[in-house]
């Protein structure tokens, strides 16, 4: 298959999913936005301190938040390979058995992180952060942990979906949700419309009812759609099977442990650039300001690396297709052609941010200090979007290979032994607060990327080498 072809496929199933990608990525961003005009000129309530007060806040909470969510979407993970190989092989009894048996453990894990999370949300308070940030972040986090469960419930369809390369429904339900979600955001932030100035609660609440609306219709779109109904009108949720609940967390547990050692490291991140060290009024001020340039800067970055999720979902995808058709060159193929592609387009990224750093920061705050600080930020942000793309679309492959373990320790090393210890000398010893945080980040994401890069090479060199053997053995 030529190069062009690849592209083309690659195409085919990454644009939508980054279409949706960039929706979910969306609500957080207006989240932000609209949070962070709080009591400016765009508000009806003028209040000059109110805007990075409240981005702190958001920032705290979804650090919090995204370490168990991101756990748990990565633990979904492992539906896609599975639902394409066994797709591919036209074994349609699998493909239903896979997504009873992933919907029943989403729903389950669902519920004991919202239970882990109720118990968490006190802890803050032992973290050396700015108490009145703690103080409203604690409601913002209570109302998204009830979010996940629908978000999961979510998931276990979307990723039926993209297994079975239909991407369009969930780019639909995504769009129709976001619009949802800044519609009620000028409500409830504001309280506009008849509706409560919820300021902070209300982006919570915002996100809360358009992700229900999401689950609803990308549920009534895919009864509808011929191929996702053919599934659906058919599912049993009498039987269950040990081999398909072990196939599902053996892939599972090491993916979403992979995602939670990079977000958890994100986590750490904030808390870091929050870090008080005298207990001063100025320090306070100066926390709050390296806390909202970092959750600016982290929502510009996340934005173009949730996008390249949708070329990690064509390389998982195609390679657990090859993989199923035991095409073995095919499926290398198919994974450079994917890294390639990340290559260019985050390298795009990185020129783009360094470029517009500063008119990006204004559409956030009118505050000059954190305008600065979230520009610097950018330009960091900007040189290490090439590993954390790619290290992205990279595990992406491998398991589409089904390889997950090693990868899983990869992530651990890297974010917990390098990234993490990195960030707290850089912070805290060096007094970089936020500028040493990122500066860590980037170091650990490409120790991550490098690593990456040479198990694939490894791991499909392996398979072809093998394949060969196998034939020669048998002539």
């Amino acid at each position: 298959m030529k190069l062009k072809e690849h592209f083309r496929r690659n195409i085919q199933l990454a644009v939508p999913v980054m279409i949706t990608q960039a929706g979910q990525i969306f609500v957080n961003v207006v989240d932000s936005v609209m949070v962070g005009k709080l009591g400016t000129d765009f508000d009806h309530v003028i209040n000059p301190t109110l805007s990075k007060l409240s981005l702190a806040a958001v920032t705290l909470g979804n650090s919090v938040f995204m370490m168990m969510l991101v756990f748990a979407f990565g633990f979904s993970f492992a539906l896609s390979p599975l639902i394409a190989a066994a797709d591919a092989q036209k074994e349609e009894k699998e493909v239903r058995s896979y997504f009873v048996h992933r919907l029943v453990l989403n729903i389950s894990l669902s519920v004991l992180l919202i239970i882990v999370l109720i118990f968490a949300k006190p802890l803050m308070f032992l973290l050396k952060q700015p108490q009145e940030v703690v103080e409203i972040a604690i409601p913002y986090i209570s109302i998204m942990t009830y979010s996940m469960l629908p978000l999961m419930i979510f998931q276990t369809f979307r990723q039926f979906s993209e297994g079975l390369s239909l991407t369009i429904p969930i780019t639909f339900a995504t769009i129709l949700g976001n619009i949802l979600n800044v519609f009620l955001n000028y409500g409830w932030i504001y309280g506009n419309m008849g509706f409560p100035r919820l300021e902070v609660e209300g982006a919570a609440w915002g996100t809360f009812f358009s992700r229900i609306f999401m689950l609803l219709l990308l549920i009534l779109v895919l009864s509808r759609f011929p191929k996702t109904k053919h599934y659906l009108s058919k599912l049993n949720f009498k039987k269950f099977s040990k081999h398909h609940f072990k196939q599902l967390y053996t892939i599972g547990i090491p993916t979403g442990l992979t995602s939670f050692f990079e977000v958890s490291a994100f986590a750490v991140a904030s808390f870091l650039c929050g870090y008080t060290f005298l207990g001063t009024p100025e320090d306070f001020n100066l926390a709050k300001i390296n806390l909202a340039a970092h959750q600016i800067s982290i929502n510009l970055v996340s934005t173009t690396f949730m996008l390249c999720t949708g070329i990690g979902v064509a390389a998982t995808v195609r390679i657990g297709n090859q993989l199923g058709l035991k095409d073995y060159h095919t499926l290398r193929e198919a994974g450079w052609s994917c890294i390639l592609m990340v290559i260019t387009f985050m390298t795009f990224c990185g020129i783009f941010f360094i470029l517009l750093r500063v008119p990006l920061s204004e559409i956030y705050t009118n505050e000059e200090n954190v305008i600065s600080l979230a520009s610097k930020l950018l330009v960091v942000g900007a040189l290490f979007q090439l590993s954390d793309g790619l290290q992205l679309v990279i595990l992406g492959a491998l398991r589409g290979m089904r390889d997950v373990k090693i990868p899983s320790i990869i992530s651990f090393i890297s974010y917990w032994g390098i990234t993490i210890p990195i960030c707290a000398i850089l912070a805290i010893y060096f007094e970089m607060r936020a500028l040493g945080v990122w500066i860590g980040l980037g170091i650990g994401l490409t120790v991550a990327a490098v690593q990456l890069l040479f198990r694939y090479h490894q791991q499909t060199k392996k398979l072809i080498d093998s394949h060969k053997t196998k034939k020669i053995n048998l002539n």
